[in-house]
């Protein structure tokens, strides 16, 4: 019997995701290093994430857990009618949103989103399903909330013989992904920070 997949969310439900992803990245390693000021983090985070969900919603790529919603996650599937890739603006673009007016740190996002970039491209080829972004709030951690939105995509993917793909820079986040049967492809430092990017295979 196919798992079904969780709900998928609408426009009514953009800002509860985007209180929930910001509240779950608010100490995420890459947040830290680009905004290292708590309020002007939390701030900058709500500019950058409602372009971004804004837009997944429209391309029915978001889906949710909970009543009321605790966890969201954005995943792009192979037969999509919009692509995320294509649907969503440019990295620069809405890293502009977000962390204007702190160019100087702005500019610090580039060389990592582009590594991001080229595991992707290095790793999976061909229709594969991508978990974009995972988040849980704080508050409901433990409720088993990511398994409802990891667990299913999986297992439509196995069903299809398709491949899974996605990445962290959140050290906790490892054991996670493997527990779910990703390998990690490659582990990169990025030189002069203490920012470490995983990339995840399932094949």
């Amino acid at each position: 019997m196919t798992t079904p997949l969780p709900v998928s969310l609408t426009p009514s439900d953009l800002d509860a995701s985007v209180r929930i992803q910001s509240a779950a990245f608010q100490d995420d390693p890459l947040w830290v290093y680009l905004l290292p000021d708590p309020q002007r983090r939390a701030a900058a985070l709500r500019r950058c994430f409602t372009p971004v969900f804004a837009t997944s919603i429209r391309a029915g790529q978001v889906y949710g857990a909970g009543t009321p919603l605790e966890g969201v996650a954005i995943w792009s599937v192979p037969g999509s009618t919009t692509p995320l890739s294509a649907a969503l603006p440019s990295i620069p673009g809405f890293l502009k949103i977000a962390l204007s007016p702190f160019v100087i740190r702005f500019r610090l996002a580039f060389p990592i989103f582009a590594k991001f970039d080229e595991f992707k491209q290095r790793y999976v080829h061909g229709p594969h399903y991508y978990l974009n972004t995972i988040s849980v709030a704080p508050e409901a951690q433990g409720k088993g909330l990511a398994s409802k939105l990891i667990r299913p995509f999986l297992a439509e993917a196995d069903q299809r013989r398709l491949p899974a793909y996605t990445e962290t820079m959140t050290p906790s986040n490892v054991g996670l992904y493997t527990h779910y049967g990703f390998k990690v492809m490659e582990e990169y430092r990025f030189p002069g920070t203490d920012l470490t990017l995983w990339s995840f295979l399932r094949a």
